[in-house]
């Protein structure tokens, strides 16, 4: 199997329905969270203070000394996210647990400074990290980091498991926030600096590693709920296709989407470029997929509250997920892996501990 998140054939066959079929309460949760949705809401008993809980988890490897905020802030996202799609009026009681495996070779000052970095995150996130876990495992080669956030909420259905409220309907705009490839390109222009910084100027490269700053989706998927959006999707592992594809499977629609209007930066195309990567299926933690009636609107309205975003195409009727490029078309396929692992692959002696 290829690294990263498994594949849906795998995944549906291998983990769902063997989930499901040993247990009938698994079977239960397992109509909430699946492919693309991480995250799942529960309700709480009638007269409660807390009307119900949502939880929603996310995993990070790499060498990058924020491997840990890429986690934590995944995991945000999702609950973000799900919450949102769930009706909830807000949340309260949030908390963050994370749970770090290192290998047995890694300095000590190297952890330390990952800890610092989740810690200054969660402090200007306002999310703290309840518990942090930390093990030395001489089965591991790089750091591999899970997060869990979980929250209450303040208002949801009287069901044990909330149906998600909101979904993608068809004939709505697809729209995109920020750009393609943000986490893949932060990631790379971090690790391989000086490598890069041989071939484009080193502002450039400074700038493509910057890009963590990128990462929360929490602003705009407040803007995105006030303007009445009917569904909200993470884009991560696998790309702006990857993402694309699971929005499509989880409600049932098709969709049509203009590859020239998908937002790039210059700094993830170089890099792409030079380590011969598909920037379309690289890691892009940071952008949210917003299906919406009127997407133009939407797209202002981000702008006013400082964050980029462009239609980048409409859901359809049927299970077509076509990607027009010009005058050609062709249909999206699921997504095989990540292009961040390819670079991992192509770079297994780079980096230090």
């Amino acid at each position: 199997m290829n690294c990263g998140k498994l594949t849906e054939s795998i995944y549906e066959r291998s983990v769902v329905k063997v989930v499901k079929t040993n247990s009938t309460e698994n079977r239960k949760y397992y109509d909430g969270a699946g492919l693309g949705a991480d995250c799942a809401i529960l309700t709480g008993n009638a007269g409660e203070e807390c009307a119900g809980s949502v939880s929603g988890q996310a995993l990070a490897s790499g060498r990058d000394k924020k491997v840990i905020v890429r986690a934590y802030l995944a995991a945000v996202n999702q609950v973000t996210a799900c919450s949102a799609n769930g009706d909830a009026l807000g949340l309260h009681c949030v908390y963050a647990n994370v749970t770090v495996m290192v290998p047995g070779k890694m300095r000590e000052i190297k952890v330390r400074g990952m800890i610092e970095e989740a810690s200054v995150q969660a402090e200007e996130t306002g999310i703290p990290i309840l518990s942090c876990n930390v093990q030395v495992l001489q089965t591991v080669t790089e750091p591999v980091v899970t997060c869990v956030v979980n929250a209450g909420l303040e208002k949801t259905c009287d069901s044990n498991l909330v149906v998600l409220g909101k979904r993608a309907l068809v004939d709505e705009d697809i729209v995109m926030t920020k750009w393609l490839g943000l986490e893949g390109t932060a990631v790379i222009a971090q690790g391989s600096f000086d490598v890069l910084a041989k071939r484009y100027p080193a502002d450039l490269v400074a700038e493509a590693a910057d890009f963590y700053r990128y990462l929360s989706v929490v602003p705009e998927a407040a803007t995105a709920v006030k303007s009445g959006a009917d569904y909200l999707h993470v884009v991560r592992e696998g790309g702006v296709f990857g993402g694309l594809w699971e929005l499509a499977a989880a409600n049932g629609v098709g969709l049509v989407v203009d590859l020239k209007r998908i937002p790039v930066r210059q700094e993830t195309i170089e890099i792409c470029e030079f380590y011969d990567l598909n920037p379309y299926e690289l890691s892009a933690g940071g952008s949210l997929l917003i299906v919406t009636p009127n997407g133009g609107e939407l797209v202002h309205r981000l702008a006013d509250s400082g964050v980029p975003a462009a239609v980048i195409g409409r859901t359809v009727q049927g299970n077509d997920r076509i990607i027009r490029h010009g005058e050609e078309s062709r249909f999206l396929e699921p997504a095989n892996g990540d292009q961040l692992y390819t670079y991992y692959q192509k770079n297994e002696n780079g980096g230090s501990y």
